[in-house]
């Protein structure tokens, strides 16, 4: 099982004694799941955050993953979790760095421009899956980042999106109990 508290994303509750730290891996296994994402795959993680997912596909699945995220911070703080894993001190760099059977890599890039680091020389690299979890409403561009995504899959990749969106016409009802506790209202 992951390590506790390495993920910053919401989770799927199956019972009602999971832990946080509990339904976040379930939200992982569930979209592993329904996108049938084959071990071993090459997959960018964007908005890594503080790579949580990013790791737990390389450990568990053995997938070469790179975890992309806008803040330089999230990406020191991925990979000294990444170094206190592997037992070593801070890693520096975009290389990868084994877990498991896998390995992964954190890069400070905008999602909005990763279709042009990837395809310049020497990054030139396809992926065979864009995973996306709870970002989306960060991106000002949403269609610029489709564009990029499908850039950078590999024929027959998938893009796998987990994110939740706010419905229109909430009641002020709706919206106290079930927007204002996630927005901070």
């Amino acid at each position: 099982m992951a390590n506790r508290g390495e993920h910053i994303h919401h989770g799927y509750f199956l019972r009602p004694e999971d832990t946080k730290e509990t339904a976040q891996v379930q939200l992982i296994e569930l979209l592993l799941q329904l996108s049938s994402l084959s071990r071993g795959s090459n997959v960018l993680d964007v908005g890594c955050g503080i790579g949580g997912t990013t790791r737990y596909l390389a450990r568990e699945y053995g997938c070469s993953v790179t975890g992309i995220t806008i803040s330089g911070t999230q990406v020191q703080m991925a990979r000294n979790s990444t170094a206190k894993e592997n037992g070593v001190g801070t890693l520096v760099g975009t290389e990868y760095y084994t877990l498991g059977d896998g390995k992964v890599r954190f890069l400070e890039l905008d999602a909005e421009k990763m279709g042009g680091y990837f395809h310049e020389a020497p990054n030139d690299t396809v992926f065979d899956a864009v995973w996306i979890s709870e970002v989306m409403s960060h991106l000002p561009k949403k269609e610029l980042f489709f564009r990029n995504a499908f850039s950078v899959l590999s024929n027959g990749g998938k893009l796998i999106i987990a994110d939740w969106f706010k419905a229109e016409q909430l009641s002020s009802a709706e919206m106290k109990a079930n927007i204002e506790p996630i927005e901070g209202g």
